[in-house]
């Protein structure tokens, strides 16, 4: 690993972890051709916990409102388009749901572990999922937007798009793409839909990293180098650039625009695999 491998990687991570492109397809790419093939456990937690501060960052506004609503507590007043506005009683549905939505990936990553691991050792799976993740972008490009928030829904839908999140643990399945896709296709606003996959996203980052902490620590070996630390700063700066980006592009009902990226860069990928 070098400093420039580092602030690739970083950038790369923030970037597509956000945009609907995969981020773990992207990673896995990367690495293939940089020749990295031992797992950097604590590198990837850093590099995730930068992307999770740039959602904190970003979605501030929405949080605090949240956990305001949550303790019975007035909201501040913000930009109406795009904050929590919810009473306590919707609030407390709202996170209900954010957890069942979080349950699939969680059994998914413990019964498939392994499987989801191999999948990273070459570059034909985040090849062929790429096309997939297109597939559904171009399809969710299309769809008419609805009106529904995550809290008028229920608890089945949000187990459906939580099950969209289990299937974004393959590489080249984008998790914001999936989440995104599956909310829009079951009638959520743009808005709604961003905000709860991206709620969607803390926890499933959180979770992440306390289960490769624990890997870490057992190790007895906790590095902290400087480039860790780049990759990470790189990773949130990116990360909160392409939230804007996203977040711009999804409420102009540009998100099918994505597919073709995913299309050319997975059949690019698979073309190489295969000689």
């Amino acid at each position: 690993m070098t400093w420039i491998n580092a602030l690739i990687l970083g950038l790369v991570q923030g970037l597509t972890e956000f945009l609907p492109i995969s981020s773990s397809g992207h990673l896995a790419i990367l690495q293939h051709f940089m020749g990295i093939k031992e797992p950097m456990v604590f590198f990837d937690i850093m590099l995730h916990l930068g992307t999770l501060f740039a959602i904190f960052v970003y979605f501030r506004e929405d949080i605090l409102n949240l956990l305001a609503a949550l303790a019975g507590r007035d909201i501040v007043a913000a930009d109406a388009g795009f904050v929590w506005t919810g009473t306590r009683t919707q609030a407390w549905r709202y996170a209900v749901w954010l957890v069942i939505g979080t349950i699939p990936a969680g059994i998914a990553g413990l019964a498939f572990n392994d499987a989801i691991h191999d999948a990273f050792t070459g570059i034909r799976v985040p090849a062929v999922c790429l096309l997939v993740t297109g597939t559904f972008l171009f399809f969710a490009g299309r769809v008419s937007e609805g009106k529904a928030e995550a809290h008028q829904s229920p608890w089945h839908v949000a187990l459906l798009i939580g099950c969209a999140q289990a299937v974004a643990l393959l590489p080249g399945i984008s998790r914001s793409g999936a989440t995104i896709c599956a909310a829009l296709f079951l009638g959520f606003s743009r808005n709604a839909a961003a905000r709860f996959s991206f709620f969607l996203a803390i926890i499933a980052i959180l979770g992440a990293t306390v289960l490769e902490s624990k890997d870490v620590i057992g190790s007895g070996s906790v590095p902290f180098m400087s480039y860790t630390i780049l990759g990470a700063g790189a990773a949130f700066i990116s990360g909160l650039i392409a939230l804007y980006v996203l977040i711009g592009m999804l409420r102009r009902g540009n998100l099918g625009l994505f597919a073709y990226y995913c299309w050319a860069l997975g059949a690019a990928m698979l073309g190489i695999s295969l000689f």
